[in-house]
């Protein structure tokens, strides 16, 4: 069984040990043994930062609730973990910090520089008492939903440079989906940015379940 506590040390550090390596030709994440480590195990851990973010972002803001710390102590501490859990993200998505370069790190500082504007307006609700308490818990959740585009952006500029040009949005049959996302998912495989990743541009926004899959163009032969 893949030790994805062992993988996400070891793409988050500043090499992959020998243990991890990321095949820049397929974009993949492989062991010491040459095993592919599965997209849905990518997936999984992401989704468990996503969820510990959640959870750190909540009792963050209960603590604001209770008066334990200040407004501005809350907002800090809530920068920091969203940094933190952008930043995991998208090296994740990038295929580990050895492909982290100055794009990659201005595309997370660019998401980032957007949720902290948006959470110094959340700030300024909670000043002016505009915001009630589950509101307040309501509302910081959204913010945990942003970190899978972090990962999503990382992945499709890789995807890209290993020469797929096509991508599809897919729908999770489990979920209800805005129009936005069924119109997306209706336009089949396009070019990609023809669409947006999931959770951008899209009545879900945050809470979007959708998903992506990239695909190489794929040429017409001729008799030689």
């Amino acid at each position: 069984m893949t030790n994805i506590s062992a993988f996400s040390a070891a793409v988050l550090a500043t090499r992959l040990d020998a243990a991890w390596s990321y095949d820049r030709n397929l974009g993949r994440y492989r062991d010491d043994k040459g095993k592919f480590l599965s997209q849905q195990s990518v997936d999984s851990l992401i989704d468990a930062r996503v969820d510990k973010l959640n959870a750190t972002l909540r009792r963050i803001t209960r603590m604001l609730i209770r008066n334990d710390i200040t407004l501005d102590q809350w907002q800090g501490s809530v920068r920091q973990a969203l940094k933190e859990a952008h930043i995991q993200a998208g090296v994740i998505g990038n295929g580990g910090r050895d492909n982290m370069g100055p794009r990659e790190n201005g595309q997370i500082g660019q998401r980032l520089r957007r949720e902290y504007s948006f959470l110094q307006k959340f700030a300024k609700d909670l000043l002016e008492k505009r915001v009630s308490a589950p509101m307040a818990l309501a509302r910081v959740s959204m913010y945990t939903r942003t970190v899978r585009g972090a990962y999503l952006e990382g992945y499709q500029s890789k995807k890209q440079e290993q020469g797929y040009s096509l991508m599809r949005r897919i729908l999770d049959p489990q979920a209800a989906h805005c129009e936005d996302c069924l119109l997306y998912a209706r336009r089949g495989i396009v070019p990609i940015g023809s669409v947006p990743l999931p959770g951008e541009r899209c009545a879900c926004r945050s809470n979007c379940k959708c998903s992506v899959k990239f695909f190489r163009q794929q040429y017409p032969a001729i008799g030689v």
